[in-house]
C-alpha cells in the first residue's frame, strides 16, 4: 500500500510545472516552439530562427539577466502545445497559441504579443476571392487551433493536416480548397510561392498570441510579463518585427496591425 501511494506521489509530482526558482537552479529552460511556421519559428541550421525565436531569445535574457539560462526547445503542434504544459513537458510554450476561454481553462497566458486574423491560403488558378467563394469546399486546418474551431463551427468541411507545412503541402496537392491559419502565417506562404494567394484575409474575431505557462505558476508567469513589458519599452518588438517578418513580407505588411506597443504603455 506504501508503494502505491509513494508511487501516486512521484506521478503527481512529475506533473507539477518548474517554478522560476527550480528554473535558474536547474539553468535549462524548456521552451514550446512549432518550427515549422516561418517566418515566427523555422528549422534553421541545426536550430531554429524567427520571430517567436528572437522572443524567446530576448525574453530569457531579460528574465535571467546577461548570464542567461540555456533553452531547451521542444516542438509542439496542435493540441500538443497546451498539453506539453499541462504534463510538464515545457516551462513555457510559444508556438502561437491564440487565447481562447477554453485554453484559460487548462493553463495560464501572459500578456499577449501579437494580433492576428484568420486568413485562407488558395490555390491562385481556383480564383477564389470572397467567403462565399468557399461555399461547399473543403478547408485545411490544424487539430486544436482556433482556426480549426471556426471553420468547423461555421458548417464547413474541415480535413485535418498536422503542421503548417502539411497543411501548405495538402492544399497544393488538392487535399482540400483552402488551407485557413492566422492570417500572417497563410501571408507567408503567398510570398514563396505565386501558385498561391490570400483574398481572404480577415475572418472572425481578433486573436491573440500569447504564452502558455502552467495553471498556478504564479512566479514564472509574473516574470514572463514582466520582462514583456520591459521588452516593448526598449523597442525590442518592432526591432525583431523588422528583423524577421519586415524582410519576410518584402513590405506588404504594416506592423501597427500586428503589434501591440500601444498595450505595453498603458504599464
Amino acid at each position: 500500500m506504501k508503494k502505491i501511494i509513494l508511487a501516486l506521489m512521484l506521478a503527481v509530482c512529475s506533473l507539477l510545472s518548474n517554478t522560476l526558482t527550480q528554473i535558474k537552479e536547474k539553468g535549462v529552460i524548456r521552451i514550446g516552439i512549432d518550427g515549422s511556421s516561418p517566418p515566427f519559428s523555422v528549422a534553421k541550421d541545426g536550430g531554429y530562427s524567427g520571430f517567436e525565436i528572437l522572443l524567446i531569445e530576448g525574453l530569457v535574457k531579460e528574465i535571467f539577466g546577461d548570464k542567461g539560462s540555456k533553452i531547451q526547445y521542444v516542438v509542439t503542434v496542435g493540441d500538443d502545445r497546451i498539453k506539453a504544459v499541462q504534463d510538464n513537458r515545457v516551462d513555457l510554450d510559444i508556438a502561437l497559441i491564440s487565447v481562447t476561454k477554453e485554453r484559460e481553462k487548462l493553463v495560464d497566458f501572459s500578456d499577449p504579443y501579437f494580433s492576428v486574423n484568420i486568413g485562407v491560403l488558395t490555390r491562385s488558378d481556383d480564383n477564389i476571392r470572397k467567403v462565399s467563394d468557399l461555399n461547399g469546399k473543403t478547408i485545411l486546418a490544424q487539430p486544436g487551433t482556433t482556426v480549426f474551431d471556426y471553420f468547423t463551427k461555421q458548417g464547413y468541411n474541415v480535413v485535418p493536416c498536422a503542421s503548417a507545412n502539411e497543411c501548405f503541402n495538402d492544399l497544393k496537392s488538392g487535399k482540400g480548397d483552402g488551407y485557413g491559419d492566422d492570417n500572417l502565417l497563410v501571408f507567408a506562404y503567398a510570398v514563396v510561392d505565386r501558385k498561391v494567394e490570400v483574398n481572404i484575409k480577415n475572418l472572425g474575431s481578433t486573436d491573440f498570441l500569447a504564452i502558455a505557462v502552467q495553471k498556478g505558476n504564479t512566479e514564472l508567469l509574473n516574470a514572463v510579463n514582466a520582462g514583456l513589458i520591459e521588452l516593448s519599452k526598449k523597442g525590442f518588438f518592432t526591432k525583431i518585427f523588422d528583423e524577421s517578418i519586415e524582410p519576410f513580407y518584402k513590405g506588404t505588411i504594416d506592423k501597427k496591425y500586428f503589434l501591440l506597443d500601444d498595450l505595453y504603455s498603458l504599464f
